[in-house]
């Protein structure tokens, strides 16, 4: 008789859990990958947040204005008229490179005008259709006014216009004889609002829009020069022109020199004013570039994950008890 010593008993044995070092890897790598992600998400992010606030800061101007009595919408019109025609000679510095004395006593009279809404600072509001451009205007050209949308060019006329009503077919009224010239200026190449990034793609015809104190104006496009930031005299009067000189830094991201486009006051069709409903949201190249490369590395993280924890986790799924205990018995059955 031969002793046969009992086969050991490997079916009560855990089931090895060689996936379990590689989840966490896995998830430890996930969570680095989706924390990248939203770094490489956050400028579209700041910037399409802090667009909507420069857009509902325009838009509320426009419903602020609604609720003032007309009375005081009318003198706040003709005191920024009154402004303008005792400014004299206009030779203002670069926005940029030139800076105010915002104590001075002058410059404290400036703000004041066209001050009419207590919920807002803003003087104003610009519309640029063709670049989906809605921003307010505020008063003077500081670091912190830029930053917020576009900035008055102070020494410049108040955007108000040529004093005088619009004649019965429409027309605009003629600019005195030593003319008017309101300039503003927006920044270009913030990293977190577009602003006036797009400006360059302005062509000559182009309507630009204006509110102020209840009073809508139009302007059209005549001139688009690039000059260097020293080259003040485009925004000087001309005489017998009613004139409005958009500014900001160019190239993108380099600033050297500025662009500067200046448009002519033409009439105003009363279906136009429409355009201050809203221009919709503006996406930029970039903007796209980033979510399109957002969009593969998600795909492909998607796709990662599949392959290396879906499969392994199958492939390591231990055989049932009872599976392996009637195997076994087949074996000691095919041995006698």
């Amino acid at each position: 008789m031969t002793d046969q010593s009992p086969a050991p008993n490997t079916t009560d044995a855990p089931p090895v859990r060689r996936g379990k070092k590689l989840n966490v890897n896995a998830i430890i790598a996930v969570v680095l990958i989706l924390a990248g992600l939203g770094v490489l998400l956050y400028p579209v992010l700041a910037t399409q947040w802090n667009n909507y606030q420069q857009s509902r800061a325009a838009e509320a101007y426009s419903q602020l204005e609604k609720g003032v009595p007309p009375e005081i919408l009318n003198k706040a019109w003709e005191e920024a008229q009154q402004y303008n025609a005792n400014l004299g000679d206009i030779d203002p510095g670069d926005a940029w490179t030139s800076s105010d004395d915002e104590s001075s006593p002058a410059y404290q009279r400036y703000l004041k005008y066209l001050s009419v809404l207590n919920d807002t600072e803003a003087m104003g509001r610009i519309v640029l259709p063709s670049i989906k451009s809605d921003l307010p205007i505020f008063h003077g050209t500081s670091d912190r006014v830029l930053a917020r949308g576009v900035g008055h060019l102070y020494g410049t006329d108040l955007p108000v216009g040529a004093p005088g009503e619009l004649g019965e077919d429409g027309s605009v009224p003629p600019a005195p004889p030593e003319g008017r010239l309101s300039a503003l200026s927006a920044h270009t190449g913030l990293q977190n609002a577009t602003l006036w990034d797009n400006l360059d793609q302005i062509e000559k015809g182009d309507p630009v829009y204006v509110a102020a104190a209840g009073e809508k104006l139009k302007y059209e496009v005549r001139d688009i020069e690039v000059v260097t930031p020293d080259k003040t005299s485009l925004l000087r009067r001309t005489p017998n022109k009613d004139l409005l000189t958009l500014i900001t830094c160019t190239p993108y991201g380099i600033n050297t020199h500025r662009l500067i486009i200046t448009a002519e006051r033409v009439p105003m069709d009363p279906q136009e004013e429409s355009v201050f409903d809203g221009q919709g949201t503006t996406w930029q190249w970039w903007m796209w570039a980033i979510l399109a490369t957002a969009a593969i590395i998600v795909l492909l993280l998607i796709r990662w994950w599949w392959k290396n924890f879906r499969k392994k986790k199958g492939e390591e799924e231990p055989a049932t008890p009872g599976a392996e205990g009637a195997q076994g018995a087949t074996d000691t059955d095919t041995e006698s």
